[in-house]
């Protein structure tokens, strides 16, 4: 059994409150490199804690409020044009994620989401209650209760034969 390690990158909530960057669990093993949530503070606090772009294989959003998914539009400008990514990223979530994804892209850096990655970006929906595999991780989501104009999830995640929970 490999050995993990998670790195709380962010765990505050959308105001900053305390001076805390929003969520964003960075899950690193020797089969895969994760996030948990990608907050709108995401890049910064991945820089600060030198957590490299390409070692992240994919992310898993638990809902549509711009404290947990925030961050993709930065982290795939920067993939693009600094980090230059060239590995396939999963992004994996609820319904309606690639749409709201994109729709931030626009607002945030218009014409963004139209240019042609050097990498490949994989939008996966995850349905409720469904154990899904996705590279080297096994998750299911489970429906929570919190408006974000979407389903919103918890996450069970299985990694290395560890389960982590969110």
């Amino acid at each position: 059994m490999n050995k993990i390690k998670v790195k709380f990158l962010g765990s505050g909530d959308a105001f900053g409150s305390g001076g805390r960057l929003q969520t964003c669990i960075y899950i690193e093993s020797d089969d895969t490199g994760l996030l948990l949530d990608c907050g709108a503070s995401a890049l910064i606090s991945m820089k600060q804690f030198g957590v490299r772009l390409p070692d992240i294989d994919s992310i898993f959003i638990t809902h549509l409020h711009g404290d947990h998914f925030g961050g993709i539009p930065f982290f795939i400008l920067d993939s693009q044009l600094i980090s230059r990514r060239t590995d396939p990223l999963l992004i994996a979530g609820p319904p309606g994620m690639k749409k709201r994804v994109l729709e931030a892209m626009e607002v945030h850096f218009p014409g963004s989401s139209r240019v042609k990655q050097k990498f490949e970006i994989i939008f996966e929906e995850l349905p409720p209650t469904v154990p899904t595999r996705l590279g080297a991780v096994n998750v299911t989501a489970y429906s929570a209760v919190h408006g974000s104009g979407a389903p919103s999830y918890a996450l069970r995640v299985e990694v290395s034969g560890k389960t982590i929970v969110l």
